[in-house]
């Protein structure tokens, strides 16, 4: 940790001598130091370091007043100049160096540089010294804590990784009074100056070491389940997973958290189901939500096309925002949908369904005038059909369609929910989600706080309306939330 304490002073120095070679029109275009680097000659970058050495040894203050170098310091700087001055005549006699003789030299330009900026330590008092001295091997000591990552966490007995500012400022805070002792800008250092520094570092230490978590209580687990690798979840057949109501006057809302981390593996598949209760046979009937061509949000839905439900049909109302909207990312999710129209718009009866993503209205809702379009849930309760997360079953219960990832936050209502409320869902303001709310059908979180839970005790997961969500295959395993992607 001292090492990297130490290299990053060494930078901050060589910075603030660019800085000023910049001001003092030494490079021509500052801006391009790199491409210079790149693009000049081995003749120039090596006049072009002598020049910076000549620069500091010319324009320097020397003494024997603090925050001035001593007149020894000299030797420092002419002893590179003369290393510089003999490569320089082996170049321009034809000579071409090899990378490694050009980066050493370039290297003891920048140390020289350094050991020179140090020399001003021979011009302070002793004490000042032992001030200098120890209150960086305090700013040491504190940014050890900082780059200990095993002190930062979640965990028992962890800190807030919030807090590593709050021993960052005080080391900072330490290293800025040793700079202004060694530059002269505190002539006359005391004890009790120094006393009172040391004594502010250690209260800021003491606070973050106050603030450890005194169990995991605050720890979040999401549960990953492997469909490229055959997993997936079963909810078991409900009728109240697909009935909303009676024929022709029907809604419900659908919502959801979802996180894609790879997208089905089916040699020609482009769908990543999320839910789906759909069947089609010997017809199409009930809903799905689903992930198609990799950023197209959709929601697919049965229902009628004529006023006799003679003829059936499906809608896949989507929105796209981007490729990749879905991947490695927390998306909320919502459909909505009711027979007699949606109200909130010019012609209500006219909008059937639309989604929601992250908490607003997307994509163009699904806007029809005949009132016989209603949603179809017949052949999905003749057959009971399991409700799946991570896939999509077929009529002979094979898997289709499934994805790698998470899914979080399960929300099914009997009730179009307003747009305020699925805001606020997607905010994290929820409201409703209890086993005493009729217009809930059920809800699984899928996340757990506390302790990283056993595989055997959650193979089946209750919503809190009773619903057993049951988990299929061994390949899913819950998932500290700090290590997925999250915007959320």
């Amino acid at each position: 940790m001292k090492c990297l304490t130490n290299k990053w002073r060494e930078g901050a120095m060589l910075l603030s001598f660019l800085l000023i070679s910049c001001l003092a029109g030494i490079f021509t275009a500052c801006d391009d130091i790199e491409d210079e680097y790149i693009t000049d000659t081995q003749l120039s970058i090596l006049q072009e370091n002598r020049t910076s050495l000549n620069y500091l040894l010319k324009n320097s203050t020397y003494g024997t007043a603090p925050g001035t170098y001593p007149e020894a310091g000299k030797d420092i700087l002419n002893a590179a100049i003369a290393e510089l001055d003999a490569l320089i005549k082996r170049v321009e006699g034809g000579e071409e160096l090899d990378e490694t003789t050009l980066e050493a030299a370039v290297a003891k330009v920048n140390k020289a540089i350094d050991e020179f900026k140090n020399s001003k330590y021979y011009n302070l008092s002793p004490e000042a010294q032992q001030y200098i001295n120890n209150l960086l091997a305090k700013a040491d000591e504190i940014l050890a804590i900082v780059n200990d990552e095993t002190k930062w966490g979640n965990h028992q007995g962890q800190y807030p990784v919030d807090n590593k500012s709050v021993l960052e400022s005080a080391a900072k805070d330490l290293e800025s009074l040793a700079e202004r002792i060694k530059s002269g800008s505190i002539t006359d250092m005391t004890k009790e100056i120094y006393d009172e520094a040391i004594a502010a570092a250690d209260k800021k230490v003491e606070e973050v070491e106050d603030s450890a978590w005194p169990d995991n209580s605050q720890i979040t687990w999401n549960l990953f389940v492997d469909g490229n690798a055959g997993s997936y979840i079963d909810f078991g057949y409900s009728e109240d997973y697909v009935k909303f109501g009676e024929d022709d006057n029907q809604a419900f809302t659908i919502e959801l958290w979802v996180n894609i981390k790879e997208y089905c593996n089916k040699q020609g598949e482009d769908n990543c189901t999320f839910l789906s209760t759909m069947t089609n046979d010997p017809y199409w009937s009930g809903w799905r939500a689903q992930d198609r061509t990799k950023g197209l949000l959709r929601t697919m839905v049965a229902h009628w096309e004529d006023d006799n439900h003679t003829n059936p049909q499906e809608w896949e109302p989507g929105w796209k925002k981007s490729d990749n909207w879905t991947k490695d990312r927390w998306t909320h999710y919502a459909f909505l949908f009711r027979d007699k129209g949606l109200p909130g718009f010019d012609t209500p009866t006219d909008v059937k369904c639309y989604s929601m993503i992250d908490g607003t209205r997307q994509g163009d809702p699904i806007r029809v005038g005949e009132p016989w379009r209603t949603y179809i849930n017949e052949q999905s309760i003749a057959n009971q059909i399991h409700m799946t997360g991570f896939c999509m079953m077929d009529n002979n219960g094979n898997r289709n369609e499934w994805f790698s990832g998470y899914i979080k936050k399960i929300r099914i209502w009997k009730t179009n929910r307003t747009e305020n409320q699925v805001y606020a869902s997607y905010m994290g303001n929820e409201e409703g989600v209890n086993a005493d709310n009729a217009d809930l059908v059920d809800a699984w979180d899928f996340e757990v706080k506390g302790d990283q839970p056993t595989q055997s005790a959650t193979e089946t997961i209750k919503g809190v309306k009773g619903h057993t969500a049951t988990l299929v295959g061994d390949n899913w395993q819950w998932v500290e939330s700090t290590t997925i992607s999250d915007n959320k």
